[in-house]
């Protein structure tokens, strides 16, 4: 008897967990679908994190993979399944990667300068 394929691990936040099942659960991929879908997730994070902004230049590949995840894992996810998975479309994974990114770092920026209304 051939060896069942396994279901890829798809490590998500607490804060995620309802947005990956609904996800899972409407899209409903077969096995092949969702492992080719994570690889693709996977091939985009490494790319964009080749590509990342300046302010996130000390991330390492694992950091950077973890800041996403925590940010945007379903809808990385979501995307990933509409594109089955296909590694012909990376390039459109890396560009949503890269937006998702850019709205985080528009509300955690390094570069933010302290309002002069603050108190100390």
């Amino acid at each position: 008897m051939p060896a069942r394929p396994s279901v890829p691990v798809i490590h998500t936040p607490d804060h995620h967990f309802a947005a990956m099942f609904l996800i899972l659960l409407s899209r409903a991929p077969d096995t092949a679908t969702l492992s080719a879908a994570t690889r693709l997730a996977d091939s985009a994070v490494v790319a964009s994190w080749a590509l990342r902004p300046d302010d996130l230049e000390p991330l390492t590949v694992e950091q950077y993979r973890e800041l996403l995840t925590y940010a945007a894992a379903p809808e990385v996810l979501d995307l990933a399944l509409y594109l089955r998975g296909d590694r012909k479309h990376i390039r459109t994974l890396m560009d949503h990667i890269g937006r998702e990114i850019a709205e985080l770092l528009t509300h955690y920026s390094a570069r933010q300068t302290p309002r002069s209304d603050a108190r100390p």
